[in-house]
């Protein structure tokens, strides 16, 4: 944990931010404010206790340390409170129910959903005072339908969740995660032009990040120039597609990534057919035009 500005903490989550941990933010003034709660042991050695959690969207490794804050009020969007509080939530929003449930929760290494109330719902513009300096709520959808950002005017900097930088590249295997969605959302950031920017799986970065910001977004592009490659060699399946692991480079035969690709796949189809780039024949193949 470091202090990024002052009273603003950087708590970088266990195994290096890794799934399935994410990196904190905690906010020290009159009102003190913890950002998710995915970072790991780490919490525990937080300045002070926090009155409010602010979850930036319903995934487990976000939220897997709700429970060490009892006291503190735990607010999240309305689009993503379900999935925070309640198990056939969580599984409906990221449509968990429609796979091996025990493997996912092997993967994610916990054993369990563990419910959170959420007291108060964030949403878009909202300023939350800490004291020495503002929270604003920007909502940044396509990751999770009420995935939010924060942002801090006095330090020009946004805490941007999962619009992570990884080298994987957005993430928008979910039902309910719409990829140009996502691709606006990257967007939007860029425009804001933030002097520092931190996310919840890689460290905070000052340098070069609208040019880190338009890298990431185009993974989005490079996957659907891909899929694209291959319905032009020939029409093909959902699960022709699929199997070629345009978006994971393998799927260990694991049921849920399989799952997950299999969305992220779909929802580029269905943009590209919106976009009159590809049809669905009669006979259930996609073909490019």
């Amino acid at each position: 944990m470091y202090e990024v500005k002052p009273g603003i903490f950087f708590i970088q989550a266990e195994n290096r931010g890794r799934y399935p941990y994410s990196n904190s933010l905690f906010l020290k003034g009159g009102t003190n404010v913890l950002v998710d709660t995915g970072a790991g042991p780490a919490l525990n050695d937080l300045p002070a206790a926090p009155d409010r959690v602010l979850l930036s969207h319903y995934h487990r490794d976000h939220v897997t340390f709700n429970h060490l804050f009892k006291g503190a009020v735990f607010s999240a969007h309305e689009k993503d409170a379900e999935g925070i509080e309640s198990r056939e939530g969580f599984y409906r929003l990221s449509g968990l129910d429609r796979v091996d449930i025990e493997a996912y929760w092997k993967m994610v290494k916990q054993s369990d959903f563990s419910a959170t109330k959420i007291e108060s719902f964030i949403g878009e513009g909202q300023v939350i005072g800490i004291g020495p300096f503002n929270l604003q709520v920007i909502h940044l959808p396509g990751h999770t339908p009420g995935h939010c950002g924060f942002y801090i005017d006095k330090y020009n900097l946004v805490y941007a969740s999962d619009l992570d930088l990884t080298s994987f590249g957005p993430w928008y295997g979910n039902p309910s995660s719409d990829p140009d969605q996502f691709r606006a959302s990257i967007e939007r950031v860029i425009d804001m032009d933030p002097g520092i920017l931190i996310t919840g799986h890689c460290k905070p970065i000052s340098s070069n990040i609208k040019k880190k910001l338009a890298d990431y977004a185009a993974v989005l592009e490079q996957r659907e120039l891909a899929l694209l490659r291959a319905l032009k060699e020939r029409p093909s399946s959902l699960d022709k597609l699929v199997e070629k692991n345009i978006i994971y480079r393998k799927h260990y035969g694991l049921e849920v990534l399989i799952f997950f690709e299999r969305m992220m796949i779909e929802k580029h189809l269905e943009s590209l057919i919106k976009r009159e780039i590809v049809i669905k024949t009669e006979e259930g193949l996609y073909e490019a035009f």
